[in-house]
């Protein structure tokens, strides 16, 4: 039995009941993080959403993306799904707009239908579906695939083995599919090929993942895309997770956290980059390297070549002070 304190409501905010009632158990804790903030400062943008929450400005709009796409938020403007920002990303141009997030189609079922009836692909895919997720479904879920290949533009196959990768990684729900389908489709995988690719890599990165999170005492997480893609970079380097586990320990030193967020991560790519440039890549072989090892040797700066005969400089020197006197001992006899 828990109650709350309500001296506390003195200072509250309103939260949707929605939000408290259907979506806490499909929500991750990221996403409940960015919908808390916007909830408590409708005018607040990414940038400070970011720095108050800890997360990337990337991870900050895929998170408002998941509000907008369920009906929480809109921008000023009236048009949805649209983030704001006061400063633009650092790739981005300084001029360039906010992203903007456009809305999912919402199909009717009668559109979704017809869809079938014209598409043996689709009727395909919907049937398969059923069969990797283990159970039978209605218009949400046949509204998801019908995007998954109408607005996302991935084929029969790559949908397959998209629902199958997700069968195995354990995100199977409805937003986790959409937000793979959304990543694949703005990478460029597309094929078969790729989506075989990116599968092999994710699974590998996944299995490093969680070897680090239990050597780290970080048990109750999973990966992004973000870190997916550090992830797959240090097992093509050759780290295991006994080194990246080191590396977390020297970012946990310095950033006095232990969280695998995507901040903390880059900060540990940047400790692996050095190992990796040093071909340091065990943990043996990183204790018994010496302490400046990993540090780039500046080289001596080499002493400038002169193109002139110094002598020669002089007896010129002592030439014009000649000629100087000269001419002042001329003046002097003018002037007598």
């Amino acid at each position: 039995m828990y109650s709350a304190d309500v001296k506390l409501y003195a200072s509250s905010f309103s939260v949707p009941a929605k939000i408290a009632d259907e979506m806490l158990k499909l929500c991750s804790g990221e996403q409940l993080k960015v919908i808390l903030c916007i909830l408590r400062n409708p005018e607040i943008d990414a940038e400070r959403i970011a720095k108050i929450t800890g997360l990337s400005l990337y991870e900050v709009e895929e998170c408002a993306e998941y509000w907008a796409d369920a009906g929480i938020i809109v921008s000023e403007t009236k048009e949805p799904n649209v983030v704001t920002s006061e400063k633009d990303n650092e790739e981005m141009t300084e001029n360039a707009p906010a992203p903007k997030i456009v809305p999912l189609l919402k199909p009717t079922q009668q559109e979704i239908d017809n869809a079938l009836e014209k598409s043996r692909s689709l009727r395909n895919l919907f049937n398969e579906a059923q069969q990797i997720l283990g159970k039978t479904y209605g218009y949400t879920m046949q509204s998801l695939l019908y995007n998954i290949v109408y607005y996302y533009g991935l084929s029969q196959d790559v949908a397959n083995l998209l629902l199958i990768f997700a069968k195995n990684a354990d995100t199977c729900s409805q937003q986790e599919l959409l937000k793979i389908a959304k990543y694949w489709s703005e990478n460029g995988i597309t094929d078969c090929a790729s989506a075989d690719d990116y599968i092999n890599k994710a699974t590998k990165g996944r299995k490093l993942f969680f070897e680090l999170a239990r050597l780290t005492g970080n048990a109750d997480t999973a990966p992004t895309f973000a870190q997916y893609e550090l992830l797959c970079k240090w097992i093509l380097w050759g780290f295991d997770a006994e080194a990246v586990a080191k590396a977390h320990g020297i970012m946990k030193a310095e950033k006095e956290t232990g969280t695998l967020n995507y901040r903390n991560f880059q900060y540990m790519d940047k400790v692996l980059k050095k190992w990796h440039e040093a071909g340091l890549h065990t943990v043996s072989e990183i204790e018994k390297a010496p302490e400046n090892a990993v540090e780039q040797k500046k080289k001596p700066k080499q002493k400038k070549e002169t193109s002139f005969d110094i002598e020669l400089v002089k007896e010129k020197s002592r030439d014009r002070t000649r000629d100087i006197g000269s001419k002042k001992n001329k003046k002097r006899k003018r002037r007598a």
